[in-house]
């Protein structure tokens, strides 16, 4: 019996059909054959190398002998990935170790900069300190020693705090000292700190000479940062040189002499002006001396006794003789009445 044409033509259902394998599934396999094949031959090969060690092993030794140096090349193909991997891993420690060393460098070299900053602080204090002690004399009698800081500026008016007060024995007058030269004088105390005016304030008068030719004269503070010199020209044949220098000359009995006060910056005006040698707004260590000359005790006058009051002699009686009296008197001083009256010949 004979199928109609139409049953010819429809596919056949696919349970029927014959299974297809992938091409993935065909290469999985062929590998597998592959990798089977090369384990068998190596398997193989290696009893053959047993056998033969076993039956001749002079032979058999030089049979390893040519089988690594025919693997050799093939064993620096298979390594070479791996030993890629490792020197990539080698240098990555290797940068990570160097950036690890490079930070701790640079915090050794941040920790020696800031050792290096203190050290040179610590080297200008003790500068300033020398610089401070050398210029105590034996005759000059120290009250305190502080640290100068919160100077101010307001109006003309140029002052600091100092550390020490009337517990250390401070007290207004008493002058004060920096490392560089004269710093002012105390003007009002506490305790435990004390307001200095600074030589730049408008009513700050220091008596000063000219170290170079001896020349007296004022360093008047002016309210900014520089001081007016008023000086009287002791020689004609002189004059006021840029970078003369001022000290104070005693006068006053106030300031002690030779303390270095300011430099002469410019001679071009009617009044010179000079620099302060010590900074106001950073004199740091300060001495407070006393006075370089007590203050005069003035010693009360003993009161002049009281004297009896005297009579006063009538102004009639001083101009003429008396009443009654006898003309003989007259006569004896050789004057007329008239003379007598006026006194006068």
């Amino acid at each position: 019996m004979s199928r109609p044409p139409s049953s010819r033509l429809r596919p056949a259902p696919a349970r029927l059909r014959p299974a297809r394998r992938t091409s993935f599934a065909r290469r999985d396999s062929n590998l597998a054959l592959l990798g089977a094949l090369i384990s068998g031959v190596i398997l193989a090969f290696a009893l053959l190398l047993l056998v033969m060690q076993s039956v001749n092993p002079e032979l058999g030794s030089r049979m390893r002998g040519a089988t690594l140096d025919a693997l050799s090349p093939m064993i620096s193909v298979a390594r070479a990935p791996a030993d890629g991997i490792r020197r990539i891993g080698g240098f990555v420690g290797d940068h990570l170790r160097v950036v690890e060393s490079n930070r701790a460098l640079q915090a050794e070299l941040a920790a020696a900069t800031a050792r290096a900053g203190k050290a040179d602080v610590l080297a200008l204090e003790l500068q300033r300190m020398e610089r401070l002690i050398a210029l105590r004399r034996p005759e000059r009698r120290l009250v305190a020693s502080g640290v100068a800081s919160a100077a101010s500026a307001n109006a003309g008016v140029r002052s600091a705090i100092i550390s020490v007060g009337t517990a250390d024995g401070v007290r207004p007058r008493m002058p004060v000292i920096a490392a560089d030269g004269l710093a002012g004088r105390v003007t009002d105390t506490g305790r435990t700190a004390a307001r200095i005016m600074l030589l730049t304030d408008a009513n700050s008068r220091v008596p000063v000479k000219v170290l170079r030719n001896g020349w007296t004269g004022l360093a008047m503070g002016t309210g900014g940062t520089l001081l007016d010199f008023a000086y009287d020209i002791a020689s004609g044949s002189d004059a006021l040189r840029v970078g003369d220098q001022l000290v104070t000359s005693g006068d006053g009995g106030l300031f002690p002499p030779g303390v270095p006060v300011a430099v002469i910056v410019r001679t071009d005006q009617a009044v010179p002006k000079a620099r302060p040698l010590a900074n106001p707004t950073g004199l740091g260590p300060v001495m407070v001396e006393a006075p370089w000359l007590p203050p005069p005790e003035f010693v009360p006058a003993t009161p002049a006794p009281s004297e009896p009051d005297r009579p006063v002699v009538p102004v009639a009686a001083a101009a003429g003789p008396a009443q009654g009296a006898p003309a003989s008197a007259q006569s004896q001083a050789g004057l007329s009445p008239a003379q007598t009256q006026f006194g006068r010949p």
